[in-house]
């Protein structure tokens, strides 16, 4: 090491005081002098006391740089320091992160090594989230040795994070792209690398990045931010080569997969038109990209590798039949052959002698294949006809957008006709057999090849199913487990329940306790169970129906999900799904039969009952007997009520991970975001205030839970507008929410509606996890609002006509029964006592 070379570090600095000691610590203990190191420090208008330490650092030590300036983002911070690095060579290390104590001095040995040949070089990362080491990246699968590698013949090296030195050119350093606000980064490494096309390693240094959810590079992560930036980052990168180099097109395939992941690929906030032409742009580059790069991307899953295929053109890949095998081929090289296909059994349930089994056939040969096909059944040696088939629930595989082409089926045969059964599936050409694949709930398996249930016995061996009928054994006691879910206090499950209980019909029922808070609400001497205790999971096992208001496994499975396979086969029960609001949003990839437990769904409206139907329930698995929260909910004279609620949703792309059914806010996401900042600006408006206090209304607010520590922060001191956390639905004339469920409440109760919604562009581009909600589709977009000006002017709209938005909603009503006596009525076959 030749102790001459000054090196610089650049550190941009955002309200990190609580990490700049540890930093300067980090690289005082670095085997490269301290002295040889200018360190730049660039205050990017901290608000804490960043800048009073980075100002005695600078007292203290010769060797910093002290820069201020206002906040224009970590871009516009790294070129300040650039502007004034005098090192040799520069790295970039963020206050929060740290570098193992050998990382200059060998990084700055490696880069005199190969001086000539690169101006970048990268050294590994190591990411920790939490407390945890995440995965490598897998470019380090071929970054292995020191040295330098070509990036026209390493497709999968591609650098995209700041773990790298760049040689000091002076006046001629490349700059950071202060416009970008998400892949700034990348563009940098890109842009030193275009003209050497080589980089540079050095395997034994360590950039240690601690990830935060708070990240900038998180911060506007929705395809309505970064779609255009991000192609258009391509497009010019790929513009100025005839042939792209294999590095970059692997930064692009890489670049599409990772955000379909994160569904944040797709612009679904553009116009039908404008979604087309943005499509047609990302084919154009992918066509530029080899086909070998994207079925050999160490990164991604097998079947999604020829979406890819076919989002570049069905042309790239041939399809090829014999009597028994399929193939698909690139360029005249096999990259399938298959001799079967794979049938995913998602639901398997026995009733008297009827065995029914739902599944679908997973293929990525279906992704090409033009032809026609036809699935059988072989029963007892002879064949039937053809089963039906439709697209599968499972195409949205890996992210909310139907990236397959797999085929649901449903079969059913009574085991006294049928003891023998396997399944063939016919092309043009080939006849194939099939394999299996049994989701975790599945009570039979490849190692738990017997099952028996009511008068069935299956045994499954060598994809072969073999029934019979059996003596009925039945429980001597029937139990039925009632559920809501953690954070909720009270919800139909509670509410079915308590109507329940109060039947003398020999059946034992829990309820079963999420939240200490739902005990209040416990009738005395009735049977409760904690929620994951040994007897919940004793009782789950004997239990013959599931009433619950929430439908997600880890709501109503007392065990991982590692777990399910093992007690698969001692569950027997019927699953009754009650809905804690009308199901009035579109999201096949959760609320299909293929997909949650439901077997009996209960529906109020024509809304719900469409969207299960269309999402393949049958008719007769949903029952239109309305929710039982709304038996509670009656209609009154809306012209006395001088009150206005507002009770917005919450937002997934605003809050951090799930823990034990307590989501946790993000603040700086939060308080940075369009939803809070033109929430605010509503519930500030003087001009909302003067309107009010003319017709003397008071609006109320109802913050969602999830949002409630910031409930203060919405509102200032104003007679008019108060925080509310529990109300009575019939006390309001109008009602403003966004998308909410809770809505329908006060649609059943006849009270205006209208839909605000201040983050608009970020919804429809699918960062609240959906995209698609009824009314949007029954409606003008104009009737919804997006600003605080636009729903202030429809509120005093319906000061003067006392009408709300048009949607139009049929609930299913009964003049005798209510809702809790119906679901009773249907689920014990008899009929109502009124």
């Amino acid at each position: 090491m030749n102790e001459k070379d000054i090196i610089t570090i650049i550190c941009p600095v955002y309200n990190q005081q609580d990490c700049l000691k540890k930093y300067i610590r980090n690289l005082k203990a670095q085997t490269y002098g301290f002295h040889f190191m200018q360190i730049i420090f660039i205050n990017d208008g901290s608000v804490d006391l960043s800048g009073e330490i980075c100002a005695r650092f600078v007292e203290k030590y010769k060797n910093i740089l002290y820069i201020e300036q206002e906040n224009r983002g970590v871009s516009a911070a790294r070129n300040a320091g650039l502007k004034e690095a005098v090192g040799k060579y520069i790295f970039f290390i963020d206050a929060d992160d740290l570098i193992s104590k050998n990382t200059i001095a060998d990084c700055v040995s490696e880069f005199n090594k190969i001086y000539d040949r690169v101006d970048l070089l990268t050294y590994p990362i190591e990411t920790y989230y939490k407390g945890r080491r995440l995965k490598p990246h897998f470019r380090y699968q071929f970054l292995k040795e020191n040295g330098s590698y070509d990036l026209c013949s390493n497709a999968f090296i591609g650098q995209t994070t700041m773990n790298i030195v760049v040689k000091n050119k002076f006046e001629k350093n490349v700059l950071f792209d202060e416009t970008l606000a998400f892949s700034e980064d990348q563009k940098y490494c890109c842009e030193v690398l275009r003209d050497k096309l080589e980089m540079g390693f050095c395997k034994s240094a360590r950039y240690i990045y601690n990830r935060s959810d708070e990240s900038s590079s998180g911060k506007l992560s929705g395809a309505c931010y970064i779609f255009e930036p991000s192609l258009k980052l391509f497009e010019d990168l790929f513009a100025r080569y005839e042939s792209v180099p294999l590095a970059f097109q692997g930064l692009f395939v890489n670049d599409i997969y990772w955000k379909m992941l994160s569904n944040i690929f797709f612009p679904y906030h553009y116009s039908k038109e404008e979604y087309r032409r943005a499509m047609s742009r990302v084919k154009i580059l992918l066509k530029r990209c080899d086909n070998f790069v994207i079925l050999s991307h160490p990164n991604f899953d097998f079947f999604e590798k020829f979406y890819l295929m076919k989002l570049k053109g069905e042309q790239y890949i041939e399809t090829s039949q014999f009597s028994d095998s399929v193939s698909l081929l690139s360029k005249g090289n096999v990259v399938l052959n298959s001799d079967n296909i794979e049938i995913v059994v998602t639901k398997l349930t026995v009733h008297g002698t009827k065995v029914r089994l739902l599944g679908f056939l997973k293929s990525v040969f279906f992704q090409f294949y033009k032809g026609s096909f036809e699935l059988y059944a072989i029963e007892n040696g002879i064949q039937g006809s053809p089963i039906s088939v439709s697209p599968s629930a499972h195409n949205y595989y890996l992210s909310h957008e139907p990236t397959q082409r797999f085929w649901k089926f449903e079969y059913e045969c009574d085991a006294r006709e049928v003891q023998n059964l396997w399944f063939k599936v016919k092309f043009d050409t080939a006849e194939l057999k099939t394999s299996y694949y049994f989701m975790p709930l599945i009570p039979i398996h490849a190692e738990l090849t017997e099952y028996i249930k009511d008068r069935v016995k299956i045994i499954y061996h060598e994809n072969q199913w073999y029934l019979s009928e059996v003596e009925e054994k039945k429980p001597e006691k029937e139990i039925w487990l009632y559920y809501d879910c953690s954070g909720v206090t009270i919800d139909n499950g509670l509410k079915q329940f308590c109507h329940d209980i109060a039947m003398s019909d020999g059946i034992d029922r829990y309820y079963v306790l999420t939240d200490k808070k739902q005990n209040k609400y416990i009738p005395p001497k009735a049977n409760t169970v904690i929620f994951g205790s040994k007897k919940h999971v004793e009782l789950l096992l004997q239990a013959s129906k599931i009433i619950t208001a929430f439908i997600e496994n880890n709501n109503v499975f007392p065990f991982p999900e590692k777990e399910y396979s093992r007690y698969a086969n001692q569950m027997h029960f019927e699953t009754i799904y009650l809905q804690h609001g009308v199901l009035h949003i579109d999201m096949p990839w959760k609320y299909s039969p293929e997909k949650i437990i439901a077997d009996k769904i209960v529906v109020a409206c024509d809304v719900d009952y469409r969207i299960f139907r269309k999402n393949g329930f049958a008719k007769t698995d949903l029952w239109k007997v309305g929710l039982p929260r709304f038996d509670e909910l009656h209609k009154a004279n809306k012209s006395d009520k001088q009150r206005i609620l507002y009770a917005p949703s919450w937002r997934s792309y605003l809050v951090g991970e799930n823990v034990n059914g307590d989501w946790k806010a993000l603040d700086k996401k939060f308080l940075s975001s369009r939803y809070y900042m033109e929430t605010k600006a509503f519930l500030e408006s003087d001009v909302l205030y003067k309107m009010l206090e003319k017709q003397e209304y008071t609006l109320d607010v109802k913050v969602h839970p999830i949002f409630q520590k910031y409930a203060d922060n919405f509102i200032g001191s104003n007679d008019r507008i108060h925080l509310k956390s529990s109300i009575n639905e019939e006390d309001y004339s109008l009602m403003i929410t966004d998308f909410s469920s809770y809505m329908f409440d006060f649609l059943y109760l006849g009270t205006a509606i209208f839909s605000f919604i201040p983050d608009y562009q970020e919804f429809k581009c699918g960062m609240n996890g959906y995209r698609n909600v009824d009314f949007m589709t029954k409606i003008d977009e104009e009737e919804i609002a997006k600003t605080s000006d636009e729903i202030i002017n429809k509120i005093e709209k319906f000061f003067m006509t006392r009408k709300g938005m048009l949607y139009d909603v049929h609930f299913w009503k009964n003049d005798i029964c209510n809702a809790t006596e119906l679901i009773y009525q249907k689920m014990t076959n008899q009929p109502c006592k009124h």
